[in-house]
Formats: structure tokens, C-alpha cells, sequence
């Protein structure tokens, strides 16, 4: 039984042993940058972290409340773990086979490891049952868990907020890219209004020419007296100029009929332009009135589908088609609500 100057002056040689041995740098051990590749102890680096990370966890135990016995154990593999370093430390590599040198050495330390852990680890218990560092570890490790179970209710919370608030914006963005793509279309009404309108346009100015025409022929026949008094030549003369103007009055209904057509197209797909380049500021005007949404999205298909009175046409009337296509459009609303 060693008395209490005994352990304090053990205890104090090996704390001092201890503090040497950690001011060694783990440079000076490798030496990669002196010895080079070939030569270096790089191959022990991992074995050389393991023991000072160990030693450096027994320094941290207050060695005077551990039992003499055990300090004395630690003591001399303390001291050969010293002695391997400083071999390490001053290896020569101009000595013979010194490859097989340094090997022996990595191994040697290698194989004592086990030897230091199972000397350290009683220390290291009795240094943790001393400072009660089992019930801070274990009040640590609990406080962690309430930590991690609180942390995973507020991820929780906040995943299901995310997930609300990227839903409701998943819904508008859906609502949005509906009411821009049914706008969008207008483009489409736009283009055929302008052509109908250059094709009207260009009816028209043959209207004007063939009417300027037919009054031309009518002055210029009526100032021409037949070439002959025979009867013959009257009814010749007469189906000529019947003819002649027939030609024109039907040139005419012709030119008329084109422009009253195109005419009528361009002013139907106005209207349709017109009436889903509105489209978005009535729906976004309607908030979120579902009902009044749907009641705008039906008339903006009614004047698409429909055919508009223009006064251009003379059977100018709605067709029943359009009818049906908004009852389609009405069932298919009720069905997917």
C-alpha cells in the first residue's frame, strides 16, 4: 500500500511525463518533408493520433483520485510509448535496411496500442466515476434528446407551413398560367382580324372600281345608237348590252359578297380579341369569387364560339352549336366541384 506522498509524487512524474509527451508535433513523428516518401512514417500517422488523443484523455484525469496500482500500470507503457517516439524522432536513414527499421518501429507501436488502451481505461473510468461525469453525460445526453424531439416538432410546423404556403402558391400559379393561357389567345383573334380586315379592305376598292364601271358602260351604251335600224341588229345590239351589263352587276355581287364576309370576320374576331384581352382583369377583379370566375370564363367561350350579329351578313343569327358547347363547358364545371 503506497502512502499519499507516494501516489502525489507518482501522480506529479507522470503528469510531467504526460506534458512532455504531448508537446510532441505530429510533424516530428511523419518527418514526410525530411525522409521523403520512401522513407517517411506517414504509413503511422493514424496509429500516432490514436495515442496522443488517448494520452491527452488521461492528462485530463485528475490522477490523484485514481488508485496507485493503476497509475504505475500506466506508468510504464507511458514510458515505452516515449521511448518509441523519440527512436522515431532521431531515426537515422542512413543506417542499413532502414526501411525494415522504420516498419519495425510503426509495427511495434501498432501492436503496443492495444496494451496503452487497456491501461488508460481504468484510469479514465475511475477519473469519470470521481467527477460524477457520468450523470452530467447522462443529463448532457438527455437534454440533447429533448433538444433533438423539440427540434423535430419545430421542423415539423414548419415543413407543414412550407408545404401550405407552396401549395397555395402551387394554386395560384395553376390559376395564374389558366387565366395568362386563356388571355394569351387573344393573339390568335388579333392575327385573323387584322388579315379579314386587308382582305375587306381589298374587296372593297374592287367594289368602288367595278361600280365606277358598270356607270361608265351605262353612259358609254346609252350614247352608242346600234350600227343597223334592222331588227336583227336591234335584238344584237339589245342582248349585248344585256350581257355586257349582267357581266358587271355579277362582278359586283361578287366583290360585295367578299367584302360583306371578310368584313364580318374581321369585326367577329375583334370582338373575340377584345374580349379575352379582358379576360384577366374581370377574373382577377373577381378575387376569389369562384362563381363570378366561372361566369366570366363562360361568356369569354360564348363570343369565341358563337356567331356574333355584325349586320354585315344577311342570315346574321346565333347558331345553336354555341349552346351546346356552354352547357359542355357547365357540366364539366359541376362535375369537378
Amino acid at each position: 500500500m503506497a502512502t499519499i506522498d507516494e501516489h502525489k509524487q507518482l501522480t506529479e512524474t507522470v503528469k510531467a511525463k504526460l506534458q512532455q509527451f504531448l508537446t510532441i508535433d505530429l510533424i516530428n513523428l511523419t518527418r514526410e518533408v525530411e525522409l521523403g516518401n520512401q522513407l517517411s512514417f506517414k504509413k503511422g500517422e493514424a496509429i500516432f493520433v490514436k495515442i496522443i488523443d488517448l494520452f491527452k484523455k488521461v492528462n485530463a484525469v485528475d490522477l490523484f483520485e485514481v488508485p496507485y496500482n493503476l497509475i504505475v500500470g500506466f506508468d510504464g507503457q507511458l514510458d515505452h510509448a516515449i521511448s518509441v517516439f523519440d527512436q522515431i524522432k532521431i531515426f537515422d536513414p542512413n543506417t542499413s535496411n532502414p526501411a525494415s527499421v522504420r516498419d519495425s518501429l510503426v509495427n511495434q507501436i501498432e501492436q503496443q496500442f492495444d496494451i496503452y488502451y487497456s491501461t488508460a481505461i481504468p484510469i479514465l473510468t475511475a477519473g469519470l466515476l470521481k467527477s460524477n461525469d457520468l450523470s452530467v453525460e447522462k443529463a448532457k445526453l438527455t437534454d440533447t434528446l429533448l433538444e433533438l424531439v423539440k427540434e423535430k416538432e419545430r421542423a415539423k410546423i414548419e415543413s407543414e407551413n412550407l408545404l401550405s404556403e407552396i401549395q397555395d402558391v402551387l394554386d395560384k400559379a395553376r390559376q395564374a398560367a389558366v387565366e395568362v393561357g386563356v388571355a394569351q389567345h387573344y393573339l390568335i383573334f388579333k392575327e385573323e382580324s387584322e388579315e379579314h380586315k386587308k382582305l375587306s379592305d381589298f374587296w372593297l376598292n374592287r367594289t368602288v372600281f367595278v361600280l365606277i364601271g358598270i356607270g361608265v358602260a351605262g353612259i358609254t351604251l346609252l350614247f352608242i345608237p346600234p350600227y343597223d335600224t334592222s331588227t336583227i341588229s336591234l335584238i344584237q345590239f339589245t342582248v349585248t348590252k344585256i350581257v355586257l351589263l349582267s357581266v358587271l352587276f355579277y362582278g359586283l355581287s361578287i366583290c360585295t359578297r367578299n367584302y360583306k364576309a371578310h368584313k364580318h370576320n374581321s369585326i367577329l374576331n375583334k370582338h373575340r380579341q377584345n374580349a379575352l384581352n379582358t379576360f384577366e382583369t374581370f377574373t382577377k377583379a373577381a378575387g376569389n369569387d369562384m362563381q363570378t370566375k366561372s361566369a366570366v370564363l363562360l361568356e369569354a367561350t360564348h363570343t369565341i364560339f358563337s356567331n356574333q350579329q355584325t349586320g354585315y351578313l344577311n342570315n346574321d343569327s346565333d347558331s345553336d352549336s354555341p349552346n351546346k358547347i356552354i352547357e359542355i363547358f357547365k357540366n364539366v364545371s359541376d362535375k369537378g366541384q
